[in-house]
């Protein structure tokens, strides 16, 4: 079990790869399978720039994802890894988890859900925990310019909305499920998801909170902000996922566990997350939706109508069969 702990994510799949550097030892080149939306925003997040010599990360196009590809190759050349290291276009975080598992690839660049990754313990090993449990907070992100936004004010008015996820990101689809937003819409890929927001197929998205006093996020010209004064929590820890059908992976795992305790230990890890918005200071105070889907603080709970597991199953997507029928080919993940 130790031994599937280690060896690394995410494959091939779009044909542009990103050259990083070495580390200190270790001999084997690593292919670090990060998301295609990820991947841009690193690249521009970098502007030439070394990720190795990186020791602040505020400034556009930072966020948690991209900051987390900074942290992984940090970590690696921290414990001890000397081998090339290449970025790879993974697609999506699905097939990301297959390239691991298919030993196409040797570590996500991004962190994994705990869970996500126990699924195929035989294949994929975890990394040290990046983000314990009940840390991850979200937003629920709504056009800069929808005036609906500023009109919540208790749990009612949340779940009168309509929310775009992807039934595979488990936390985020189980924590909407359990607050019982009118419409939970199944849409295939992140940038779909926006493009929900930004047509009026979806109210909101969830999203970590982003860097700036304003949170705005953007993609693709879309400007979004989160509703004020709610955030909700997501359930489980995150780690990078690591392949574990390498010669190498046993090394690899304890390579990146010492350089990410390392990293811990001079507060580089939580300085990323600070900066890059995911802790944000200025949500502190903010009513947290909780785990079983009622807010924890100014909000007036409601009584609920059955255990979360049972709304899941019984709820009508009615968006879902839509999508299937006009976007049939990312109906398989």
């Amino acid at each position: 079990m130790y031994l599937l702990r280690i060896a690394f994510a995410m494959v091939i799949i779009f044909g542009f790869d990103v050259k990083t550097g070495h580390a200190d030892h270790g001999e084997d080149s690593l292919r670090i399978a990060v998301a295609d939306d990820v991947l841009e925003d690193y690249k521009r997040f970098l502007d030439g720039r070394d990720p190795l010599d990186i020791e602040t990360f505020e400034g556009e196009y930072s966020r948690r994802d991209v900051v987390e590809v900074v942290l992984i190759q940090q970590a690696l050349r921290r414990g001890g890894w000397r081998g090339d290291i290449t970025l790879i276009a993974g697609g999506g975080y699905v097939r990301m988890r297959k390239l691991l598992a298919d030993g196409d690839a040797d570590i996500t660049g991004s962190t994994t859900w705990l869970d996500d990754i126990e699924k195929k313990a035989g294949e994929i090993a975890p990394s040290r925990a990046m983000i314990p449990k009940g840390r991850f907070e979200a937003g629920f992100y709504m056009l800069a310019d929808n005036p609906e936004r500023l009109k919540i004010r208790n749990i009612r008015g949340l779940r009168l909305l309509r929310a775009a996820s992807n039934r595979n990101w488990v936390p985020d689809w189980q924590a909407l499920a359990r607050l019982r937003v009118a419409d939970l819409i199944n849409v295939p890929s992140w940038k779909l998801m926006v493009e929900f927001v930004a047509t009026d197929r979806a109210d909101f998205l969830l999203a970590p909170f982003q860097p700036g006093p304003d949170m705005e996020l953007v993609v693709d010209d879309v400007r979004m902000l989160p509703i004020p004064d709610y955030k909700i929590a997501l359930e489980g820890s995150r780690h990078y996922a690591v392949s574990g059908v390498q010669h190498y992976s046993d090394t690899l795992l304890t390579a990146i566990d010492q350089g990410l305790l390392e990293l811990d230990r001079i507060g580089r890890v939580e300085q990323a997350y600070r900066q890059s918005g995911f802790f944000h200071p200025g949500v502190t105070d903010w009513t947290m939706i909780g785990l079983d889907g009622v807010g924890q603080s100014h909000l007036m709970p409601e009584r609920q109508a059955g255990p979360p597991h049972i709304y899941v199953e019984n709820q009508i997507f009615s968006l879902s069969d839509a999508i299937r029928r006009l976007y049939p080919e990312t109906t398989a993940f």
